[in-house]
């Protein structure tokens, strides 16, 4: 049985005439279809149409990391027929919504407007070939950090050689960020070293895949780990963080959870609640603008956060030089470190 509940947000204005108060505005319907349980993201885009006054009903779908529950909420959408959909990630988008060459409206959603939240690369993922306009019934918000500044950012924290890599080989996400690191070393003379998570008998990424791929990792000796974007490996920061820990080897995060909530010591990041307040900017145009879905385009934000773990960085006894604190914000000081151990 799928997790489902509904939360309505009955936001109204009233005013008093000779006539009486004016009839409570019918709330926009949306389905919000999400991978692992609600993040920060979520609460972002519900809590923009709250501070806005926009009346909403969100209709929240989970499918806690199981793709085939996917086309259960696609046929619950065709039933209900909300006014838009938001989704969740890269896996939950392309599944929704197909993609570029794939996009079949007996399988996909392609009448209802669409926005997605925390998806890392939408052109390379096919939603879209084009920022400006997707050209289909979806725009949305990407989440990522060009990696090319991550990396300055950690090459500012520390100078290294060679990076280590730990990834998904069933994700979308990592494959790209793979992809794109690769390009990027051979330009900055940095040595990759590419570990994937190894796969169960059903081929899907388990916990002990993880622990048996770092501990290959951490044996090629890297000066820095790297946690791409992708959901799994975000779930599962924390294993990573412990052998690295243990290992006395830092752990960079392209997204903020691993930082503020798994040790991992630093990352260039996007605020997720920020994220959603964008998407759900993005939904406001399309639902109260009338804008046309197509020709909104997709954006990222322009200001990034320098996250750096401070509980971290003393257990491994590496610092961030003076000049990063003016610029970071740092998270689990010793405080925190000292509870949670």
């Amino acid at each position: 049985m799928y997790f489902r509940y509904v939360f309505l947000l009955c936001l109204f204005a009233t005013s008093l005439s000779s006539q009486g108060a004016e009839p409570i505005t019918k709330p926009y319907k949306i389905m919000m279809m999400l991978y692992r349980g609600e993040t920060d993201a979520e609460k972002g885009f519900m809590e923009y149409f709250k501070r806005h006054h926009i009346p909403a009903e969100f209709i929240i779908r989970d499918a806690q990391a199981d793709n085939a529950k996917i086309a259960g909420f696609i046929r619950e959408a065709r039933d209900i027929k909300p006014d838009l959909i938001y989704t969740f990630g890269t896996t939950v988008t392309s599944k929704v919504v197909g993609v570029i060459g794939d996009d079949d409206p007996e399988t996909h959603i392609t009448d209802i407007p669409v926005v997605f939240d925390i998806v890392a690369d939408p052109v390379g993922a096919r939603l879209t070939s084009s920022l400006k306009s997707s050209g289909r019934n979806v725009t949305g918000v990407s989440h990522l950090v060009p990696i090319a500044a991550q990396i300055q950012a950690l090459q500012s924290m520390r100078t290294i050689q060679r990076l280590g890599v730990i990834y998904n080989p069933q994700e979308k996400n990592a494959m790209l960020a793979v992809q794109e690191l690769q390009t990027l070393a051979q330009k900055l003379a940095l040595t990759l070293q590419l570990v994937p998570v190894v796969l169960d008998a059903n081929q899907h990424p388990s916990t002990e895949g993880v622990v048996a791929a770092m501990r290959d990792l951490l044996a090629q000796k890297p000066q820095f780990i790297y946690i791409p974007s992708d959901s799994f490996m975000i779930k599962n920061a924390n294993l990573v963080v412990q052998e690295a820990q243990a290992a006395h080897v830092p752990v960079f995060a392209a997204t903020e959870a691993p930082i503020r909530n798994d040790g991992a010591l630093l990352g260039l990041v996007s605020n997720y609640f920020n994220v959603g307040e964008l998407a759900a900017y993005k939904a406001e145009q399309i639902l109260s603008k009338k804008m046309v879905v197509s020709q909104v385009p997709i954006e990222s934000l322009n200001r990034f956060t320098y996250l750096i773990n401070m509980g971290a960085a003393k257990k491994l006894g590496i610092y961030p030089p003076v000049s990063l604190f003016k610029v970071a914000e740092l998270v689990n000081g010793t405080d925190n470190l000292d509870a949670r151990e």
